[in-house]
């Protein structure tokens, strides 16, 4: 819960703040389970004063009930499902990608994270019939090998309005990958552009490009950043009703491939997937974390010009 500070309401001031943590209230929830009559005898602040404070605070930072129904019938009218480019990733994936959640693919380097990326954003394109935000932290992004893809898989090559539905991003570090997903958060929300009216996919290659510069000092910071990109990726997936899909590195730990990036990290994406090559252009993908499939599972997909495809 939130640390008390001034600015909250009106009537908490500095003098207010300072006499309620004299007398070791810090925090929301250390004010909101007092007693406000004993307090204000304690602290010899005004009792009207309190009660005002308090109902400002539960107003902020109270939840409300809602019913199972109402709920229901949010993730009814909320959710899509994004087919991947390949029905052994979808099977995998109980259908594809899912609006509201995170999902993440992880692998060594060429392992074929970027192709993933660049499949699914042509079948989100020309099969969901929808926009994609392609963030690129790495420089792996290629327009030539995305135009190959929708010229041999989907006959949509020559389309020059294809590409009206994809817009590429280049950020470097994390500073930057903030700024820019809080100014997509800021055009969904005026909807001036019309491109994001039509967004549904938001991709990040490569989350750890970003990541693995500020872990380096203090570590405080960095997981700070880490917690902030966390949330933030959360609320454009659920608010605004999008699929997150990054791509991520691994590291070996006790003789097992892991996603990197630590215990911080671990627990943002809602799914997450391993692909390592299996050589030549044989790939697989392993489920290694999900809240609605059996994790293990296993599918094939090979890459060509066609990008990630079912092998035979």
């Amino acid at each position: 819960m939130s640390v008390l500070r001034c600015g909250i309401c009106s009537a908490l001031t500095d003098d207010v703040v300072a006499t309620l943590k004299d007398n070791g209230i810090r925090s929301v929830v250390d004010l909101i389970t007092q007693n406000l009559e004993d307090l204000s005898q304690k602290t010899k602040l005004s009792y009207k004063d309190l009660v005002a404070i308090v109902n400002v605070l539960l107003a902020q930072y109270s939840t409300f009930p809602v019913t199972g129904e109402a709920l229901y019938n949010t993730v009814l009218t909320s959710t899509s499902i994004l087919p991947t480019a390949c029905q052994g990733f979808d099977q995998i994936l109980d259908g594809g990608l899912y609006t509201g959640e995170v999902a993440e693919i992880a692998g060594e380097i060429a392992s074929g994270k970027t192709q993933i990326c660049l499949s699914m954003t042509a079948s989100v394109i020309c099969h969901s019939k929808q926009n994609v935000m392609f963030v690129d932290t790495s420089g792996g992004f290629c327009a030539e090998r995305l135009e190959e893809i929708l010229h041999t898989k989907y006959q949509q090559g020559d389309n020059p309005d294809v590409f009206s539905h994809i817009r590429c991003i280049q950020t470097y570090d994390i500073y930057s990958l903030l700024s820019e997903l809080q100014q997509i958060k800021v055009n969904i929300t005026q909807q001036s552009d019309p491109f994001y009216a039509c967004l549904k996919l938001i991709i990040i290659d490569n989350v750890a490009s970003v990541i693995y510069p500020i872990l380096g000092g203090n570590q405080l910071d960095g997981h700070g950043l880490i917690t902030q990109l966390s949330q933030l990726l959360k609320l454009l997936a659920v608010d605004y009703s999008l699929s997150v899909l990054v791509s991520n590195n691994v590291v070996v730990s006790d003789g097992e491939k892991k996603a990197s990036l630590g215990k911080v990290w671990s627990h943002v994406p809602h799914t997450r997937v391993l692909v390592s090559s299996m050589g030549d252009q044989q790939r697989q993908l392993i489920l290694v974390k999900s809240s609605r499939s059996k994790t293990g599972q296993t599918a094939n997909f090979i890459i060509c010009e066609k990008g990630c495809v079912d092998p035979g």
